[in-house]
């Protein structure tokens, strides 16, 4: 089972919009679509992780194109004056001013989002990305059920990291069935596990990633306790 033409981080942040009013619905996505884009570098082998503990990104001497996003996810990397770990990296890229902006106009580019501005109470402005044509994310939803639901087929590299990432990202229940997601628990908890990517390095960047969401949900969880107390 391959997933096709959309970059990892694309793919992921198509999953996380809503349709109609272009927002987030998953609360840690961020994390998640940096852990994507350092997958996605990582396939295209113009970084490598380190075999210290913990694993540290290396950037690798290469001329491949990449698309916009993931440049400059390269440059930030390959400018660094030192090696930072992989976890340091997820941090990074989750912050990095214009993340979501610059993933979502490359699908507004594919044709499959478009950008509107709104304002909150009637002040602050808001960049929103709602749906322009459902094609591309329906091809990517196809995929992913395929992967999920059909025991029969494998599930290759890149389509076990979005699956993993989007676990990660709470965002399944958003675009399938929960019945099925129910019903074939065992498989995609299995996927999710990593447990069809063998020794890849990208499982590493899957379970880093899952350990910055739940930070980042623990610290949100504590400042609500301050707060009520």
């Amino acid at each position: 089972m391959m997933l096709s033409e959309p970059t990892l981080p694309q793919a992921l942040l198509l999953l996380c919009l809503h349709d109609q009013s272009g927002k987030a619905e998953a609360g840690y996505y961020q994390p998640a679509i940096a852990g994507a884009a350092l997958a996605e570098l990582l396939l295209a082998e113009v970084i490598e992780l380190s075999s210290d503990e913990p694993a540290r990104v290396i950037p690798l001497r290469h001329n491949k194109k990449l698309g916009t996003f993931l440049t400059l996810c390269d440059v930030e990397i390959g400018s660094s004056p030192q090696t930072k770990p992989l976890s340091a990296w997820i941090n990074r890229l989750a912050n990095m001013k214009g993340l979501i902006a610059n993933v979502a106009d490359e699908l507004c580019h594919l044709g499959a989002l478009s950008q509107e501005k709104t304002r909150i109470f009637g002040i602050f402005q808001r960049t929103v990305w709602p749906e322009a044509s459902p094609a591309l994310e329906q091809k990517i939803i196809g995929e992913i059920a395929r992967a999920m639901f059909d025991d029969s087929l494998e599930v290759d590299e890149r389509m076990s990291v979005l699956i993993s990432l989007a676990i990660s990202a709470d965002v399944l229940k958003h675009n399938f069935n929960s019945g099925l997601l129910r019903r074939h628990a065992a498989r995609i908890k299995s996927i999710g596990n990593g447990e069809m990517l063998g020794a890849s390095a990208a499982e590493e960047v899957i379970h880093t990633t899952e350990k910055a969401i739940a930070a980042a949900t623990a610290i949100e969880a504590a400042s609500a306790a301050t707060i009520i107390t």
